[in-house]
């Protein structure tokens, strides 16, 4: 199952899981909008729920996005690459 991992943080660090994009990129600008964090990061994830699994948790994929807060007080998005594309 693909989930998106997020996170943002400065002043305070807040963090979280859903199962849409937009909601995370959502919650992630509206911190950073609202002056509560001057970073996020958005990830996409596959879900490992027990099972044949030796256990659960998240596998990042590499593949999202980062922002910050600009001196305009915009939030500015930029894409993140999963490792083995960046290394070609």
């Amino acid at each position: 199952m693909i989930i998106w991992l997020w996170d943002a943080s400065g002043p305070r660090d807040y963090c979280g899981v859903t199962d849409a994009e937009a909601g995370a990129l959502g919650v992630a600008e509206e911190l950073i909008a609202d002056g509560r964090a001057s970073t996020a990061r958005v990830e996409q994830a596959y879900a490992h729920m027990g099972g044949l699994w030796i256990k659960s948790g998240y596998q990042r994929t590499g593949a999202g996005w980062s922002a910050v807060r600009t001196d305009d007080g915009a939030v500015s998005w930029v894409p993140l690459f999963p490792l083995a594309l960046a290394a070609s």
